[in-house]
């Protein structure tokens, strides 16, 4: 069984949880250490996992105990990329606090969080220190430390160099941080969802601030990799458009009238098609991976990241009423937009079932299980 520390995750399907379990039993047998989990300690094994994404960092603690695994999730904090890109006013003078914070969220959530709009704590406290042993910690750059990467390759060395210093000093265990590939990331989210083992017809579109990963299983895709999914061999077809996060589309495309918020206010003659037609060349670099979804008629298909707060009168609300969205209204006329389009452009159904599941789980079950093979594999 699998405890979750987060409200969305707790409604995860009993399989799932039991994938986990299945997943790090087998990694504590034939792979990633030969430790007994908490060796020394008396108690139970945790892994460190941080998803260093294009707009924020987040923490996650994967602990074993005596019935299961369960996860804890920690504070956010400012992107890695971002003293590097010179995003949100910081520069790499900022490079050294920006990882500081990061490596500071685990004693953070030592303790419960602020309270949230809800008056819950924004995250419980788990006291990691005391209730369990960190056998390894994982910080995974995504879409911004790929930009970043290309933008300024010697000043990403400097930070990834900076972060696994000081996370080993913190916890004087073996630290990996790197930035994931392509297909990894979106193999990651496929692999959270893959609720029996026994039924994987489904695909996973996630729109994040920087990248839009779409997986799925195909074996007539161009470009898809073999990958164990239990005890068996599949193809897995995984394809990433970096830039194309709904950020980065609304910093490159979306500062135009037709796509403000209270567009359609400003105007009455407003019609989706005016904020659609800056977005029409994502259209042609989504026709392939739009031609390979048609002919895998028959997925189950889930959307993640920004698609979870995706609602069927979004458009309605911020282009055509002017409503706050209450998170970044600026942008929110142009998001609601953008969602829809995407998904049409990829022949993707407008209301994918929504995934809570970080990707981070689907990082643990794949090293725990070598799904692309021994050693890392990109």
């Amino acid at each position: 069984m699998v405890k979750s520390h987060e409200s969305d995750f707790g409604h995860m399907p009993g399989p799932a949880r039991w994938i986990v379990l299945l997943a790090i039993i087998a990694a504590v047998t034939a792979g990633c250490k030969t430790v007994e989990p908490g060796a020394g300690t008396g108690n139970p094994a945790c892994y460190v996992v941080y998803d260093a994404g294009s707009s924020r960092s987040r923490l996650f603690v994967y602990e074993q105990t005596a019935s299961g695994w369960s996860i804890h999730r920690g504070p956010g904090t400012a992107a890695l990329a971002d003293p590097i890109r010179g995003n949100r006013g910081k520069t790499m003078a900022d490079a050294g606090s920006t990882v500081a914070a990061l490596v500071e969220a685990l004693d953070d959530m030592r303790v419960d969080g602020p309270p949230g709009r809800n008056g819950k704590p924004l995250w419980p406290a788990f006291d990691w220190r005391r209730q369990c042993h960190v056998e390894a910690a994982y910080v995974y750059g995504t879409a911004g430390m790929r930009i970043a990467e290309r933008q300024d390759p010697a000043a990403s060395d400097l930070v990834w160099n900076r972060v696994r210093e000081r996370l080993t000093d913190e916890l004087g265990t073996p630290v990996t941080a790197r930035t994931l590939s392509e297909f990894e990331e979106g193999l990651f989210a496929w692999l959270a969802l893959d609720e029996t083992l026994a039924d994987t017809r489904f695909g996973v579109v996630e729109l994040g601030g920087g990248s839009l990963q779409v997986t799925f299983p195909c074996r007539a895709c161009k470009g898809a990799r073999q990958v164990m999914v239990g005890d068996r061999s599949m193809a897995i077809y995984s394809h990433s458009y970096l830039g194309w996060g709904q950020d980065e589309a609304w910093k490159r495309l979306g500062q135009v009238e037709a796509c403000a918020r209270g567009a359609g206010v400003a105007d009455p003659a407003w019609k989706v098609a005016d904020c659609e037609a800056v977005m029409q060349s994502f259209a042609g670099v989504a026709s392939e991976v739009a031609g390979y979804v048609r002919a895998s008629a028959g997925l189950r298909w889930y959307g993640s990241d920004a698609l979870l707060y995706k609602q069927a009168d979004d458009i309605r609300n911020f282009c055509q009423q002017g409503l706050d969205s209450g998170f970044e209204p600026e942008s929110s006329c142009f998001r609601a937009v953008y969602q829809r389009y995407v998904l049409k452009s990829l022949a993707l159904p407008q209301d994918p079932a929504k995934s809570p599941v970080n990707w981070t789980l689907g990082a643990v079950v794949c090293a725990a299980t070598q799904c692309l093979g021994p050693g890392r594999a990109n």
